[in-house]
């Protein structure tokens, strides 16, 4: 049984002596808490985050530029100020939740304790899992995109962006997914299954998906853009964090150039006409009032079966809620 290295911190040293700068310092204490050869995105995104909180320290006074320095009645400041921001409406919930999260986590890995850290709920707001906007993602804007980043040489960017749209993936689950396996199950089952990088490592059999016109094309688009030896967008000769760092980041810009404002729109989009489809009618996000409530139930567990969660009430992240039942004026509960 391997032994597991014991870590320490060195208080009497510039941010207890992980390097000279508090962003370099913060990545050396996510990668011994995570593993530098895993959960790359995880700590990618962590760290990104943590940026703002280091800008928000440089412009007190006196500003903060040790991690050492750094007391819970910063952090607590910090939220109050993120509060205020949400109540604006500058910044949604959630966002100031995943960066107060982002402290706490990035704290406890520098500190190896527990003493920088509050409830992300508590301090910005409880945040709601129901999508209340639109994602305006119509094939039209996809194609858009596709083409821009064409132009700019992201093949593989925009094979990335078909794989969302006409999948519903993830941005793990397109940028591993085995191509070929799935063309192969295309030809022989006209369905395909999504296995890899999927979130928690959850495969279900459940989560079968129709290959039709965009699907055939999408795949043929996306193998185009492999080597000859790679199953994958990410190609055998780079890494995870290679293909973020240069595939997959400027594909959110090109996105924002066409009008779609993030890639699980995408997602949502592709589940919306699933939703619709298997209803026969409008999703709670473009509808209100009186619906057929079977028909409800039956698309929202196609579509929690197809975005690859166990929990089937997951669906009204992506295509809103029903505040009423099929019987006018009954208000209901999910």
């Amino acid at each position: 049984m391997t032994k597991q290295r014991k870590l320490k911190r060195n208080h009497q040293k510039r941010n207890f002596g992980l390097g000279h700068h508090p962003g370099f310092a913060a990545k050396v204490a996510l990668t011994e808490a995570y593993g530098g050869d895993s959960h790359f995105y995880t700590r990618f995104t962590h760290h990104a985050r943590f940026q703002n909180w280091l800008a928000w320290l440089s412009e007190l006074d006196p500003p903060i530029r040790d991690l050492r320095n750094i007391t819970k009645a910063h952090l607590v400041t910090y939220a109050e100020y993120l509060a205020k921001a949400v109540t604006a409406g500058a910044v949604e919930v959630a966002y100031a939740q995943n960066l107060i999260s982002t402290v706490n986590t990035v704290m406890r890995a520098v500190r190896l304790d527990r003493e920088i850290w509050l409830s992300p709920s508590d301090s910005v707001g409880k945040r709601s899992y129901v999508r209340t906007v639109l994602p305006m993602a119509p094939w039209e804007k996809v194609i858009e995109a596709v083409r821009l980043s064409e132009h700019k040489g992201n093949y593989r960017g925009a094979a990335l962006i078909l794989l969302w749209r006409a999948f519903g993936m993830r941005f793990r689950e397109g940028a591993l997914a085995d191509l070929h396996r799935m063309k192969a199950e295309a030809d022989r089952y006209r369905v395909v299954w999504v296995k890899e990088g999927t979130k928690g490592g959850f495969v279900s059999d459940d989560r079968r998906i129709p290959v039709e016109s965009v699907q055939w094309q999408t795949l043929d688009y996306a193998l185009h853009t492999i080597s000859e030896t790679g199953t994958c967008l990410v190609d055998t000769n780079s890494s995870l964090k290679e293909f973020l760092n240069r595939h997959a980041a400027p594909v959110r810009n090109v996105l924002k150039q066409v009008g779609i404002e993030c890639p699980k729109d995408l997602r949502a989009e592709n589940f919306i006409e699933l939703y619709e489809r298997e209803s026969g009618q409008p999703a709670p996000l473009k509808q209100d009032g009186p619906f057929d409530r079977a028909a409800d139930l039956n698309a929202r567990q196609a579509v929690g079966h197809r975005v690859g969660h166990k929990r089937l009430t997951i669906s009204s992240s992506y295509v809103g809620k029903r505040h009423r039942s099929d019987r006018a004026g009954e208000e209901v509960r999910e």
